[in-house]
């Protein structure tokens, strides 16, 4: 343990500290009716304000927006909000984008022939099945 030099219990002896404090228990001070007045005068103000700005906050979320096509807003409401119209417009995007930039051995096989060296497959007449035509991915990655 440190050795400690507290100074204070020094200069306040015990019993004159506990004089002090049971002085303090026994007297009870209160504010003056000027200054609870005003504290409360204050908070009654801060109050009001604030009721009021919630009300005017409420107010504009009540106000009808001016919605100039109401079927066009009910097409949206009913597909789930302007993020699901934002999400559907990406990906109709994307699928024409993947649509028109196809690599041609997809085209060929959606078409339903296909063209190996000298031979040509017709997948309606030959027996060989979509499975066995299938590019490998070397061929689509040279597609470019």
């Amino acid at each position: 343990m440190t050795d400690r030099d507290d100074k204070r219990t020094v200069e306040f002896p015990e019993r004159e500290l506990e004089a002090l404090f049971a002085d303090m228990r026994h007297e009870t001070v209160l504010p003056s009716g000027g200054l609870m007045e005003r504290v409360l005068a204050d908070a009654e103000a801060e109050i009001m304000a604030r009721e009021a700005a919630e009300a005017a906050r409420l107010a504009a979320l009540r106000a009808p927006a001016k919605q100039r096509h109401p079927l066009m807003a009910a097409m949206v409401a009913a597909l789930g909000g302007w993020r699901a119209v934002a999400g559907l417009a990406t990906a109709g995007v994307a699928g024409l984008a993947i649509g028109l930039g196809a690599p041609s051995a997809v085209t060929v096989l959606a078409t339903g022939s296909y063209v190996s060296g000298t031979e040509a497959y017709d997948t309606a007449t030959s027996e060989y099945g979509i499975d066995a035509l299938l590019p490998s991915f070397y061929e689509l990655a040279a597609e470019g």
